[in-house]
């Protein structure tokens, strides 16, 4: 039958030879039979899948976990090498963050990890024999980047943590409980680091307001008194739960008002960012001045073929005129065409000679040569 090394390595066998002799006399040889390895298994990881947690901000080359292989084949096939596989898909490889040690399986950080970057990454590890030809297969290891209380609290608008001091108006007459202003803000970390409180400070012996752990409402305990300050300056304290804790702070100054109409909200040195004009608004305005020019260019120029249209009918279709002359004669004239027609007595004085030549001018720019008749050829 096969052998099958890993279960034995060696047989002994026991060799009888007999004779048929009477009485049949025999012999015994033993007889050890040694099984050669050969490289036939790959080495076996303890699991197909390996999690790893690494804390946030941990130096360059910590240990983060070790990988073993066990490969059943004799000593010459048996020996195991570790590498990190280059990582193929679309996520972070992991042989840019890890090193790991191809004796030991032992796994190295290469960078310190930042949680709000980074939270998790794969990577996958192959262990070799040393046989021929050599065998290996795979693991899978996911490591899982641990949050740190790493980020202070971040104040947000309209109030800020830079210094400034924020002004806020209430009236004489508030009653208890009189809502003042909402102190909010962010925490960049995660879980229970990003949970916040908050906290007042105000002047000793004011106890005139409160503010909400949880909700940074500011309100006030009681009502005002003509004992009370005209002006409060209240201080904030933004904290995180995480450890050690980090926070923030925020000034208000309170102003107490006659009345609700001198009620305002200010800010004293905030600095204001301007905010850029956008390429969209930029795109739109040239687009809007752009139809505007053409539609204003289209009316003047519907305009102009209008008039120019009416001038021409004007001077095509101008209304009669009739043209008296000193000699009692009188010319009619309508669009192109005019007729000259003259009238006399039997006075010769008005008139000219029998001879004379009379020469008008028409709208067609065309001469019309007339001959005056003689008296007695003359119309009357």
């Amino acid at each position: 039958q096969r052998g099958i090394r890993q279960s034995a390595s060696q047989y002994n066998v026991k060799i009888i030879a007999t004779d048929e002799g009477t009485p049949p006399l025999s012999s015994t040889s033993v007889t050890t039979v040694y099984i050669s390895d050969v490289n036939d298994n790959s080495p076996r990881f303890a699991g197909g899948t390996f999690s790893v947690y690494v804390k946030e901000n941990a130096p360059v080359g910590t240990l983060m976990f070790t990988v073993s292989a066990h490969d059943p084949d004799s000593i010459g096939n048996a020996h195991v090498s570790y590498s990190v596989l280059e990582n193929n898909s679309k996520g972070a490889a992991g042989c840019h963050f890890v090193n790991i040690n191809s004796l030991t399986g032992e796994l190295y950080s290469l960078q310190s990890f930042n949680y709000e970057e980074i939270k998790t990454f794969q990577f996958h590890v192959q262990a070799t024999d040393s046989g021929v030809p050599p065998l290996s297969s795979n693991v899978t290891v996911n490591v899982f980047i641990q949050d740190e209380n790493d980020n202070s609290p971040v104040i947000l608008p309209p109030y800020s943590d830079h210094g400034a001091v924020n002004s806020e108006n209430i009236p004489y007459s508030a009653e208890a409980g009189y809502f003042v202003a909402k102190i909010r803000a962010v925490d960049a970390d995660s879980g229970y680091n990003a949970l916040l409180s908050y906290h007042i400070s105000e002047p000793k012996g004011t106890n005139l307001f409160r503010i909400g752990t949880s909700n940074g409402e500011i309100r006030t305990k009681r009502r005002m008194s003509d004992n009370d300050l005209k002006t409060h300056l209240l201080v904030i304290l933004v904290s995180g739960n995480g450890e050690p804790s980090l926070s923030a702070t925020v000034s208000i100054d309170v102003v107490v008002v006659e009345s609700t109409c001198d009620m305002q909200t200010t800010l004293r040195q905030l600095p204001v960012k301007e905010e850029s004009f956008s390429d969209l608004n930029l795109y739109l305005l040239i687009t809007i001045v752009s139809v505007s020019v053409i539609f204003i260019l289209i009316i003047i120029s519907l305009i102009a073929v209008k008039c120019h249209r009416s001038d021409g009918s004007f001077s095509r279709y101008s209304a009669p005129m009739i043209t008296t002359h000193p000699d009692g004669s009188w010319s009619y004239s309508k669009s192109t065409q005019q007729y000259d027609v003259c009238f006399s007595s039997d006075t010769p004085t008005p008139f000219p000679p029998a001879d004379a030549e009379l020469i008008s001018i028409n709208g067609g720019d065309t001469f019309q040569r007339t001959r005056s008749l003689p008296n007695s050829e003359m119309l009357v």
